[in-house]
């Protein structure tokens, strides 16, 4: 299985075209005189900056494989003739048994008994449509097995280097819904297994292997739903967004659903490279949960706010400048209504035991 260190931990972006200033506590104070006495007046010139935070985690990529058909041939295992995540079609062989082989077909009706002269039902019907859609066939698919019936058997018996007598036995077809389809074995189909016939051999192999971000109880509410995401494998990074969460109480755990920007398969087309067919696959996710924002940036502590929740910032002169805060991270804001050159106050309380 390929894996890739899981890494959790917080990545903040931060960059200010000016330095020399104090960032103080991140928590906005109120508003205070900031020459009065016991605090140090700092300035700091406004510049423009980039603000953006993102966490990362593991995300577990997996191929939801599901039943897609029993075996009915009783014997052993003499090969398999297909491999896991291959794509098979109308009359392929999937592996033999006792040197018979075993052909899968589309049908709803599950192979349940050997087909001979004289039968008659669903299953027939579905056996005349195989034998048909192979060349052997060219008679009413009526599903009652006639002398017609019975010929393009023999012919396509013969096809397959197995006993020409006409007969169909139980385990020679596996019917599934639909073909083609992408398939994979369990881990019984081995040569040399034995087989008794009602095991679950075959299973289907979904178009998209899902992507998942299992939260803890304590991590659940750091990652707000549609966020953008950063999926790293060994040859880039596909990117993606949270689609959805799904909730497991019994374990208190949330699953984030990651796909593409558009919805589609986050891995596109490289998902059967990448993704393990058999066992989850882990990749690092970066998950943004504060949007890149550019614009004028300012320390935090220089940032106050009135009595009706105003934040503004104040001039060495004194004078009074109004903003709205864009974003905040690490103890700067990107903010609006404030100029780039513009020369503000930080407060800055001197160290215990300083002058």
């Amino acid at each position: 299985m390929r894996s890739v260190r899981v890494v959790a931990g917080l990545l903040v972006l931060v960059a200010v075209g000016a330095a020399g200033f104090w960032a103080g506590r991140v928590v906005l104070v109120p508003p205070e005189d900031p020459l009065e006495a016991g605090a140090e007046p700092v300035t700091y010139t406004v510049a423009e900056g980039r603000v953006g935070r993102s966490l990362q985690f593991a995300a577990v990529a997996e191929w939801e494989l599901r039943p897609l058909a029993w075996n009915a041939a009783f014997g052993v295992v003499t090969s398999v003739e297909v491999s896991s995540g291959d794509e098979v079609v109308v009359g392929e062989t999937l592996y033999s048994v006792n040197l018979r082989p075993v052909v899968v077909a589309v049908g709803v009706v599950p192979a349940f008994r050997d087909l001979a002269q004289n039968a008659t039902g669903a299953d027939v019907a579905q056996l005349q449509t195989l034998l048909t859609e192979l060349g052997f066939y060219t008679g009413e698919v009526d599903g009652v097995f006639r002398t017609s019936t019975r010929t393009a058997v023999r012919a396509w018996q013969e096809s397959l280097g197995v006993p020409v007598d006409g007969v169909v036995r139980r385990g020679d077809v596996i019917f599934v819904p639909e073909l083609p389809v992408r398939v994979a074995f369990s881990s019984e189909l081995t040569v040399g297994a034995s087989l008794s016939g009602g095991e679950r051999l075959v299973l289907t192999v979904p178009s998209d292997p899902v992507f998942r971000v299992p939260l803890s109880v304590e991590q659940r509410t750091l990652v707000p739903l549609s966020s953008t995401v950063f999926v790293t494998y060994i040859d880039g990074v596909w990117e993606g967004r949270v689609d959805r969460a799904v909730e497991t109480p019994e374990f208190g755990r949330l699953d984030l659903i990651l796909t593409a920007l558009d919805g589609g398969t986050l891995c596109g087309g490289e998902c059967a490279r990448w993704v393990d067919l058999e066992q989850p696959t882990d990749f690092l996710v970066e998950i943004v949960v504060i949007p890149e924002t550019v614009g004028p940036a300012v320390p935090v502590a220089a940032i106050q706010i009135d009595a009706g929740n105003q934040p503004f910032v104040t001039t060495p002169a004194g004078e009074r400048i109004d903003l709205v805060i864009v974003e905040s991270a690490q103890g700067i804001a990107v903010v609006e209504g404030i100029e780039v050159g513009t020369v503000i106050l930080v407060r800055v309380t001197p160290p215990p035991g300083g002058p």
